[in-house]
């Protein structure tokens, strides 16, 4: 199994491609977004990499729908085929923010993603956990050795992900990141977002075993209760997304809002 990153800074988003055996997956692909304008720039080096390999792209994976950046997985479909797989839950965010998206229907994805289900990757299954917290839709997929975490832990340093949007819990994360935690320590964990320096590289993967001991918000040694503390401290101090009255709407219905 090979996995490549690519890094879209100004969201601080990392995309993954995965192969194996010559089939291939995206996870979490960007949009270029600027000043109402949507372009496919930084998205070219991922289709590229899938062209230039002859690689067979079967599924375009949401960890979960994103706040504070804009989907590519249409453009990527459209440019590659594969099948465009997401919770099943979306339908709860959907009826949640229903109010931002002006009626516009839920975008049609292609595979409405189970706790247990799997995929086939080449030689290899995606297996589909279901890890709530950050929003009541969050999926982890489970690869080989690797794990694709979404918004549900960030870098050791940084913590997890927030659990303050509508539907959101940190008392559903503290379960869902404690579920990882017990699958075998030398599993790599990677992450959906990283927010390094101008000069410096993401952190884009690290051991479990490293989340567990050294995760400044969740270990093995912080329970439930304080974690939930610490998030919900954390939460009432973070500003919200700048994209989010723009991102919401578009990645719950693949169209841009009236005002953006």
């Amino acid at each position: 199994m090979n996995v490549q990153h690519f890094f879209h800074r100004a969201t601080g988003t990392l995309t993954y491609l995965v192969s194996d055996s010559g089939e291939a997956v995206i996870i979490d692909p960007v949009l270029d977004y600027n000043e109402g304008k949507l372009t496919a720039t930084s998205l070219q080096q991922v289709i590229n990499a899938v062209k230039e390999q002859g690689l067979v792209l079967k599924y375009i994976l949401e960890t979960h729908i994103h706040a504070d950046h804009l989907s590519a997985a249409l453009a990527v479909k459209g440019a590659l085929s594969g099948k465009i797989a997401i919770s099943r839950k979306i339908t709860d965010v959907y009826d949640t923010w229903s109010s931002k998206v002006n009626c516009q229907p839920l975008a049609q994805f292609d595979v409405l993603l189970d706790e247990g289900d799997e995929l086939s990757l080449g030689g290899k299954k995606v297996l589909v956990l279901s890890t709530p917290g950050h929003t009541p839709a969050d999926l982890t997929y489970h690869i080989g050795d690797s794990i694709f975490v979404g918004d549900t832990l960030f870098a050791p340093k940084r913590g997890t992900g927030r659990a303050d949007f509508p539907g959101g819990s940190a008392e559903d994360l503290y379960r869902s990141i404690s579920r990882l935690f017990e699958l075998p320590e030398d599993t790599y964990v990677y992450l959906c977002h990283d927010y390094p320096s101008e000069n410096e590289e993401p952190e884009l993967c690290s051991s479990l075993s490293t989340q567990k001991s050294d995760n400044v918000m969740i270990n093995t040694s912080v329970t439930e209760k304080q974690y939930i503390e610490i998030r919900t401290k954390r939460d009432s101090n973070l500003a919200t997304p700048k994209l989010l009255d723009v991102a919401l709407p578009f990645n719950l219905t693949y169209q841009l809002p009236n005002n953006a």
